[in-house]
C-alpha cells in the first residue's frame, strides 16, 4: 500500500522592479506587453509599479518522515490559496502558520511553522510537525483476540538556513524525528513476541548544500547528509538496540558547450551505513558521466552509471543512464528513459518503506540489470491530457516483505511468534503498461484518472532452505487505479477527493500464498477559508469503511474523519 507522504514545499518568489525612461507613453505601453508573461510576478509589476515594494515573506516548509505516515493513505488538502492571477500578491505577509486535525482513533496531525530571518540574501526557518494515533483496529483474518491497538507518534523538528550569493546559494539545515510505535501484526492467537511494547526510532538529521547560480562556463552542485539513528529496543538475536550512522554525498559538474541546452557532465555519489551491531557496513560509490542536449521540442541525456558497491558482498556494475523525449507536434511527445542500478535497503531505506520491519538482520541490496520505460503523451487537446506507458525492469534479490511468524525447523513451526515483517528474497521481472487522463476543461476542475497494470514473473524465491515452487511477486498489486479530482467553487471553498484500487495482491504466511484483500479507499475533504487568517478543513478517509490489509496481518483503519484549522500570523 502506498505510504503516507504528507509534503509541503518552500515558495520562494522574488521580483525588481526598473525605472522607466522613455518619455513616450506609446513606447512604454509597447515594452511592457513585450516583456510581459502570465505570472503572478509581472501582474504584479502592472498593478503595484507606482507603490513601494514589501519585503518578500516565503511560507515555511513543512516534511514529513517518509516512515511517518498515517496507517490509512491520508487525503491531502492544500491549503486555500490567496486569490488569483491577476490580484493576488505575490508574496506572504504572515511569518509563521499553525494547523491543527484531530479526528476518531486518536488520530492528530499538526504542524507549526515561523521564518525567522526573511531577508534578501539570508532564510532562516523553523518547523514542527506531529503525527499520531492510538486506536483500535480489527484483523482481516479469523484469529483471537480478532482486533489489536494500533499506535505510533512521530514528532519532528526542523532548523532550515538558505543563503543567496553572487555566485551560489548555499542550504543547511539539522533536524530530529522522536518516533514511536508498536508492532501491531496478527499473532493469530500466539504468544506474541512484542506484545505490543512501544518501539523507538530516534534519527536526527544534518545537511548542507551548494549549487552554483547558471553560468555558460561550470555549473557545479553538491549536497552532504548525515544521519545518526538509534532505536530503543533489541531485536531477535541483538543484545543491543540497533544504532548507527548513514552518510550520502551527491555531486556534479557541467560544462555548457555550443549554447547552454548543450552540457557535458558528470554526476557523482556515494552511500554508506555504518552500524553499531552484527550487521554489514554498506557502501556504494558512483560515477555517472553524461552528455544532454535540449532543443525546443527534444531532448537527450546520453551516460552510464559505473558502480562499485560493498556490503553482503562486493560488486562492481555499469549500466545505462538514458533519457530521450522528442515532440511530434506541438502538444504531442514520445519519451523513454533507460536505467537499472543498486537499491541501498540500509535500515532506514526499510524503515521507510514499513515502520513494522523487524530489523533482526540487514536486507540484501537488490540490483535491477535493466528498467526501461517510456511513453506517448498527448497534451491541451480540447481539455484534455493523455498519457499512453509501459515498462520493463529484471532485478535480481527483489525483497518482498510478509508478516514473519514463526521459523520452520525440520518441517515444524517453532519458537516465538514475531508479529512484525521479515524478506523474502527472489529474481523479479516486472512488466507495467498503463495509460492516464486529465480533464481540465474549465478553470476550478480538475480531474485525472490512472490505470496500471501488472505483470511479474518470480524466479529462485526461497523460504529458508526450501525453494517455493509457485512463487508471487508478494504484497505488489497487479492492477492499480488512482482517480484524483478537485474542484474550486470559489476563493473560500474548494473540495478534493482521491479513489485508490489495488488488486491481485499475494502475500506468504507458514507455508503457503494468502490472496489478499482488494484495497478499495475512497477519501473526500473540504476546505473553507474564513480570511486571510483563518482556514478551516475536514477530510474523510476510507469512506466505504472497506476492511483490507497492507501488509498480510497488519489492518489499515476503517472509516476515518479528521476536522482543524490553519491559522496564519
Amino acid at each position: 500500500m502506498r505510504k503516507l507522504y504528507i509534503t509541503l514545499t518552500i515558495l520562494a518568489i522574488s521580483a525588481g522592479l526598473t525605472a522607466q525612461t522613455q518619455d513616450s507613453l506609446l513606447r512604454r505601453q509597447l515594452e511592457l506587453e513585450r516583456d510581459f508573461n502570465p505570472t503572478l510576478l509581472d501582474a504584479d509589476k502592472i498593478n503595484s509599479l507606482p507603490s513601494l515594494r514589501e519585503p518578500e515573506v516565503q511560507k515555511a516548509n513543512t516534511n514529513y518522515s517518509t516512515w511517518a505516515g498515517r496507517i490509512t493513505p491520508p487525503l491531502e488538502i492544500a491549503l486555500p490559496r490567496p486569490g488569483n492571477i491577476m490580484t493576488a500578491i505575490p508574496y506572504q505577509k504572515e511569518k509563521g502558520y499553525l494547523n491543527f486535525q484531530a479526528g476518531n482513533y486518536a488520530n492528530i496531525d499538526g504542524a507549526f511553522g515561523y521564518r525567522l530571518i526573511e531577508k534578501e540574501k539570508h532564510q532562516l526557518r523553523f518547523t514542527f510537525t506531529h503525527q499520531s494515533t492510538n486506536g483500535e483496529v480489527d484483523y482481516s483474518q479469523e484469529s483471537n483476540p480478532q482486533s489489536s491497538d494500533l499506535y505510533f507518534m512521530d514528532n519532528r523538528g526542523e532548523l532550515s538556513y538558505l543563503h543567496r550569493g553572487d555566485a551560489n546559494n548555499i542550504t543547511l539545515s539539522l533536524s530530529y524525528l522522536h518516533s514511536l510505535f508498536n508492532y501491531y501484526g496478527n499473532d493469530f492467537g500466539s504468544e506474541a513476541y512484542f506484545n505490543d511494547e512501544k518501539q523507538r526510532l530516534g534519527l536526527l538529521k544534518a545537511s548542507l548544500g551548494l549549487k552554483s547560480k547558471p553560468s555558460d562556463m561550470l555549473n557545479y552542485h553538491g549536497t552532504l547528509d548525515l544521519r545518526n539513528f538509534t532505536t530503543g529496543l533489541a531485536f531477535p538475536g541483538m543484545p543491543d538496540p540497533l544504532k548507527g550512522n548513514e552518510i550520502r554525498i551527491n555531486a556534479g559538474l557541467d560544462k555548457p558547450f555550443r549554447n547552454t541546452t548543450t552540457k557535458a557532465g558528470v554526476e557523482g555519489s556515494l552511500v554508506t551505513a555504518l552500524y553499531g551491531a552484527d550487521w554489514d557496513n554498506y557502501l556504494l560509490l558512483n560515477a555517472a558521466p553524461y552528455l544532454r542536449y535540449e532543443g525546443l521540442n527534444r531532448s537527450a541525456r546520453l551516460g552510464v552509471d559505473i558502480l562499485f558497491q560493498t556490503g553482503d558482498k562486493t560488486r562492481v556494475r555499469v549500466v545505462p543512464n538514458v533519457a530521450l523525449q522528442l515532440g511530434i507536434t506541438e502538444r504531442t511527445s514520445i519519451y523513454a528513459n533507460i536505467h537499472g542500478g543498486f537499491n541501498h535497503n540500509t535500515f532506514l531505506d526499510m524503515m521507510g518503506e514499513s515502520r513494522y520491519f523487524i530489523a533482526a538482520e540487514n536486507v540484501k541490496p537488490s540490483f535491477s540489470i535493466v528498467d526501461i520505460d517510456g511513453g506517448f503523451r498527448i497534451g491541451d487537446a480540447d481539455g484534455f491530457r493523455f498519457d499512453l506507458f509501459g515498462g520493463f525492469k529484471k532485478t535480481d534479490d527483489e525483497h518482498f516483505l510478509v508478516l514473519h511468524g514463526t521459523v520452520e525447523y525440520d518441517g515444524l513451526w517453532a519458537g516465538p511468534f514475531y508479529e512484525g515483517l521479515k524478506p523474502l528474497y527472489g529474481d523479479l521481472s516486472h512488466t507495467h503498461l498503463g495509460g492516464m487522463v486529465q480533464v481540465g476543461m474549465w478553470a476550478p476542475l480538475d480531474l485525472s484518472l490512472r490505470l496500471t497494470k501488472n505483470f511479474y514473473t518470480v524466479r529462485n524465491l526461497s523460504v529458508g532452505e526450501t525453494l517455493n515452487d509457485d512463487p508471487k511477486a508478494y504484497n505488489k498489486p497487479g492492477l492499480e487505479v488512482d482517480l484524483k479530482g478537485s474542484l474550486e467553487v470559489s476563493d473560500k471553498l474548494s473540495f478534493n477527493m482521491n479513489y485508490y484500487f489495488a488488486g491481485d495482491r499475494w502475500s506468504y504466511f507458514v507455508g503457503e500464498n494468502m490472496e489478499m484483500e482488494n484495497i478499495n479507499d475512497l477519501n473526500l475533504g473540504a476546505a473553507y477559508k474564513i480570511n486571510k487568517a483563518f482556514s478551516f478543513s475536514v477530510k474523510a478517509n476510507n469512506m466505504m469503511n472497506q476492511q483490507y490489509d497492507l501488509w498480510y496481518g497488519h489492518p489499515a483503519q476503517g472509516f476515518n474523519i479528521m476536522g482543524g484549522f490553519t491559522f496564519r500570523f
